[in-house]
């Protein structure tokens, strides 16, 4: 602490410095006074062409974030969503993978630009790089570093580039995973060159965008996760929430129905671009989804080397349910007597369902299991139904969109994938490997020609029964039509039995 002389001495020299610089800092303070007031008039300073914002643009930006309270109908499709207010924001917070995420704008609508925020590093304008990549057969993708500007009411968004003396270039593209499909609305980019005028903001912010489209086969579970959600988690888990996600071919039902998933993917307003009045000016604009396989993932693919592994994570802690060292609900109890393994039985609704499903539930019983029968529907309440699969060591199924809810269960969990006749050439693809991919055991049973009602139907000389291949060489529309749409399922539980054993050893 030192000497009480040396304590003395250095008081003495503190009240010496505050007795001289006392009249030096009134002086300054009055000075710091009268520019705040001389200045007060441009505290909302001009544009960046030097022109002061029209009356909309400066309301808008004074307007408090309103997503609580705007439903589907608005230009906002997060209904349900918690969106921060400002205070939350400032004070930052962590992602979906745990990170520190950083602070966030105090006004505005999600990310809106304001004096001192940080400039946007993440994406750096290089004018050798090419805008759209349109090589990849499933997807075609647009990255605009540097400024772009999204017009919603004409599906365009716009590039300025630092050199504007390049020719002006534009693309249209589908903005999904599948772009052959023809009914998913376009989206025009177009970079200007200098004899352009570039269209002026209406709002600036400070934050990335993803500009992308719903619609196309969604309604389907397994599209709804394959053609969407495993995209744009590769698309947009790279920035831990800090984006706009920007939606044309509105679809409510799909944001509200999958709003934990959106709410851990996006921390701002979610904007209907083709309804959206205004022009969003971005340091970053991604258009369209990155894809690499059906429901899969490519680590090497990725330059974040996310898996599939990762999705199922993310998306389990998108909806609060255990973490990834939690063990399956029977080896969680597995000290209690009375504990049976846990298996939820996918019952579908009309084509390749089980014709004898009370012997099958009779069957699943004796061979000890808890039997859980469930039968997802595009209404149902969606939290309620993902704890239900959490509480399950294994599910089952026939080949079909209900099998995609495997990606709720916990690590090591079973799927038990029923194949129908003439299919097992596809059915290793859509299931078996995701789920693998997963960190899931799988369970493939093919089943016989006597298992299927087709037989029934046609008879053993039928080319459906007696030469499968050459129904595919017909295209996949004659595989849906035959092996799809006209079979069910009459499951021999004796010849099924090996199958369920070999599930019952994965969760023992």
């Amino acid at each position: 602490m030192g000497s009480p002389k040396m304590a003395k001495s250095a008081m003495k020299q503190g009240i010496w410095r505050r007795r001289i610089g006392a009249p030096f800092a009134a002086v300054l303070v009055a000075a710091v006074l009268a520019v705040v007031v001389f200045s007060g008039q441009f505290a909302k300073g001009p544009n960046e062409d030097g022109q002061s914002p029209n009356k909309e643009a400066a309301i808008e930006e004074q307007k408090p974030s309103q997503a609580a309270a705007i439903d589907q109908d608005d230009n906002t499709l997060n209904p349900g969503l918690k969106q921060a207010s400002g205070d939350e924001r400032s004070a930052g917070g962590s992602d979906s993978l745990g990170k520190e995420s950083p602070p966030q704008s105090q006004e505005g609508d999600g990310g809106t630009a304001e004096s001192g925020a940080e400039p946007y590093i993440k994406c750096t304008a290089q004018s050798d790089t090419k805008i759209c990549d349109l090589s990849n057969p499933r997807f075609d993708i647009c990255e605009l570093c540097g400024d772009a500007r999204t017009i919603g009411q004409s599906s365009t968004v716009v590039y300025v580039p630092q050199n504007r003396a390049s020719n002006g270039e534009e693309w249209i593209i589908r903005a999904q995973s599948r772009k052959h499909l023809p009914w998913i609305k376009k989206v025009t980019i177009k970079s200007v060159n200098s004899s352009e005028p570039e269209p002026i903001c209406t709002s600036k912010h400070h934050i990335p965008a993803i500009v992308f489209a719903l619609g196309g086969l969604t309604a389907n579970v397994w599209h709804d996760f394959s053609d969407v959600l495993v995209p744009l988690f590769l698309t947009a888990c790279q920035f831990n929430g800090d984006v706009q996600l920007i939606i044309t071919n509105n679809q409510p039902w799909f944001i509200k129905k999958y709003s934990a998933i959106f709410s851990r993917l996006t921390r701002h307003e979610i904007i209907d671009f083709d309804s959206d009045g205004q022009i969003r000016c971005y340091p970053h604009v991604i258009v369209g989804l990155r894809s690499h396989r059906d429901l899969g993932i490519d680590p090497s693919s990725s330059p974040q080397n996310y898996t599939m592994v990762d999705f199922r994570l993310f998306v389990r802690e998108a909806y609060g349910l255990p973490a990834a060292e939690v063990d399956i609900p029977y080896k969680a109890d597995k000290d209690d007597p009375d504990k049976k393994p846990r298996i939820m039985l996918i019952d579908r609704g009309k084509s390749r369902r089980f014709v004898n499903a009370a012997h099958v539930v009779q069957g699943l019983d004796w061979f000890g299991f808890e039997v859980v029968k469930a039968d997802p529907k595009i209404d149902s309440n969606l939290d309620e139904f993902v704890r239900l699969v959490d509480s399950c060591d294994a599910i089952m199924g026939v080949h079909g969109a209900g099998l995609t809810n495997m990606v709720f269960l916990r690590s090591g969990g079973v799927v038990v994938h029923i194949v129908p006749y003439g299919i097992k050439f596809m059915a290793d693809g859509f299931y078996g490997a995701p789920a693998r991919d997963m960190g899931l055991r799988h369970v493939e049973y093919s089943i016989s020609p006597e298992e299927s009602t087709l037989l029934e139907k046609y008879g053993w000389n039928h080319t459906v029964i007696n030469d499968p291949e050459t129904i595919r060489k017909g295209g996949w529309e004659k595989v849906a039509e035959f092996y799809m749409s006209k079979q069910d399922i009459v499951l021999n539980m004796t010849r099924f039995g090996p199958s369920l054993l070999n599930a019952i050893e994965f969760i023992m």
